[in-house]
């Protein structure tokens, strides 16, 4: 049996936000989650998806934007695209 070493996807969405928001994952609390985690915020946000869309080599529907507002959500949205 092998086991993987590449990071979980939830793990790499961490990453990404905090890549986004500047700051290294150790310094950031979760859950992480628009408005709760400092940075995350409007401006914020349109930073996030900014990293993940580039991280997942992905593209969000300006509709799903605003349902991305976590970890489980951003997950959801990246395993089942609409």
């Amino acid at each position: 049996m092998t086991t993987s070493t590449e990071p979980t996807i939830e793990r790499r969405i961490e990453q990404a936000i905090a890549r986004a928001l500047k700051m290294p994952l150790s310094a950031l609390f979760t859950p992480l989650k628009m408005g709760w985690t400092p940075g995350w915020d409007s401006m914020g946000h349109v930073m996030v998806i900014m990293e993940l869309e580039n991280e997942f080599d992905a593209s969000f529907p300006p509709y799903v934007l605003p349902q991305l507002l976590d970890v489980p959500s951003i997950a959801k949205a990246l395993r089942n695209p609409k």
